[in-house]
């Protein structure tokens, strides 16, 4: 049979077949599947510098909770469910949703909304809400009632801070006798004896001070920075520096060093900043 006569004679079940085709790409595509959506901190930055966040651990593995003001995630898209948690419920991020679905073994509709976590380090949930994708570290969130996130404890609080392009970036701060590191956080460069302040002497710094250009010198004190896999990678893309060892002025108002790279985990500590908290 020609390719003529095969179309022309199966003509209405090819227009049939691609009608459905369109329309289940269509609703895939609005529940937030296939879409590359604009970076909600491009957009809105001012609702990270509004979070609250920490992670806390069960076992090894690092959960991330957040408490994202009612006014800001009243606005945010779901896949299913309200993006506002009430107390003693939570939301999820997408990429969050996901990972319980197969990790419970259950239906991703389960898992969007409607799904009693039993036994989230110690206590239970109902999933209320489940973001769609943000192509930020707001899919990979536990989003929380205040209430309900301070029952978790302090955890290890991470800290936001904006650049000057409006990306944030993610801090976690580690004690001074790192008892607070990772289990999870192993360095593929660099390694916890770097982990410590150096300082260089007689530094030359250029000041102008009226018509007068002056170079001064003074002491200068860099401090440790540790990146997580996904971060360096994209810092080393944006030139902000090479190899560990390398050093940064006024990274944030601080003079930092990288003092190592950690190996990829597949969770949010690849995306996180490791500094001294003192």
């Amino acid at each position: 049979m020609s390719e003529k006569k095969f179309l022309g004679g199966n003509k209405e079940a090819i227009l049939v077949t691609l009608i459905v085709i369109a329309a289940a790409t269509t609703a895939l595509y609005t529940q937030g599947y296939f879409r590359w959506e604009k970076l909600i901190y491009t957009d809105n930055p001012v609702v990270f510098r509004e979070m609250k966040l920490k992670i806390v651990f069960d076992g090894d593995d690092p959960e991330l909770m957040a408490v994202i003001p009612e006014k800001k995630l009243s606005g945010y898209q779901t896949m299913m469910g309200d993006p506002v948690p009430g107390v003693g419920s939570i939301v999820l991020g997408y990429d969050e949703s996901r990972d319980m679905a197969l990790e419970k073994n259950i239906t991703i509709s389960e898992a969007l909304w409607g799904y009693t976590i039993d036994d989230f380090l110690g206590r239970s949930l109902t999933v209320t809400g489940s973001l769609k994708k943000t192509n930020s570290l707001i899919d990979m969130m536990h989003i929380l009632h205040e209430d309900t996130f301070n029952q978790f404890g302090p955890g290890e609080r991470i800290d936001v801070k904006l650049t000057e392009e409006k990306m944030p970036k993610f801090f976690y701060l580690i004690q001074s006798d790192n008892s607070n590191w990772p289990e999870k956080a192993k360095f593929a460069s660099g390694s916890f004896e770097n982990f410590t302040s150096v300082k260089e002497d007689w530094v030359v710094v250029d000041f102008t001070i009226g018509q007068f250009n002056l170079k001064v010198s003074e002491n200068k004190t860099y401090i440790p920075m540790v990146l997580g896999s996904s971060e360096a990678e994209m810092m080393i893309e944006e030139g902000k520096f090479t190899s560990v060892g390398d050093r940064m002025a006024n990274f944030f108002g601080e003079d930092v060093y990288v003092a190592g790279i950690l190996e990829p985990t597949g969770t949010v500590l690849d995306m996180l900043h490791y500094i001294p908290a003192e």
